[in-house]
């Protein structure tokens, strides 16, 4: 009989300490991620001014309060040149900065954006003019290359 108590009490300590633990006080809120939605047209004219813009919310609000934007931006097949460049707020949750394109291509924007403790960062295609298809380099960069550059940027 002392070998089935033995052999039963760890399951029971065991059944009790799993019960309730996602109910407990202080388990924590979850936190609603922070969305980036692209302002910026996928199209554009190779020299033209072109406004990079993302619109932040988390839920149902817009984030007015953003630690950083900035977009990493880069033509296909070259995300070691890479420039970083800061956006600025706006209103209603829009950050934008400009830029132009010198020469048809794909182009990548990425919006490397910390607000409320969390970092997200998407990434959005652009077209310039009509480059030659046999031009374009699929992105297989590592988004890391891009938070290498963030840390960079920061520290100036």
């Amino acid at each position: 009989m002392k070998k089935f108590v033995g052999l039963g009490l760890p399951f029971l300590m065991l059944a009790a300490c799993g019960t309730g633990e996602a109910d407990s006080p202080g388990a924590g809120e979850q936190v609603e991620e922070v969305m980036v939605a692209f302002n910026t047209e996928t199209q554009a004219d190779p020299v033209e001014e072109v406004v990079l813009s993302v619109t932040l919310t988390q839920g149902d609000e817009t984030v007015e309060d953003a630690d950083e934007v900035v977009y990493e931006v880069w033509e296909s097949g070259d995300r070691g040149n890479s420039e970083m460049i800061p956006a600025e707020h706006i209103e209603d949750g829009v950050y934008e900065a400009e830029t132009s394109f010198e020469q048809e291509g794909l182009y990548y924007m990425q919006a490397h954006t910390t607000a409320r403790s969390l970092h997200v960062m998407p990434k959005q295609e652009i077209t310039v003019g009509t480059p030659d298809p046999d031009s374009i380099v699929p992105d297989d960069s590592d988004d890391s290359q891009g938070m290498d550059k963030m840390e960079d940027h920061s520290s100036h």
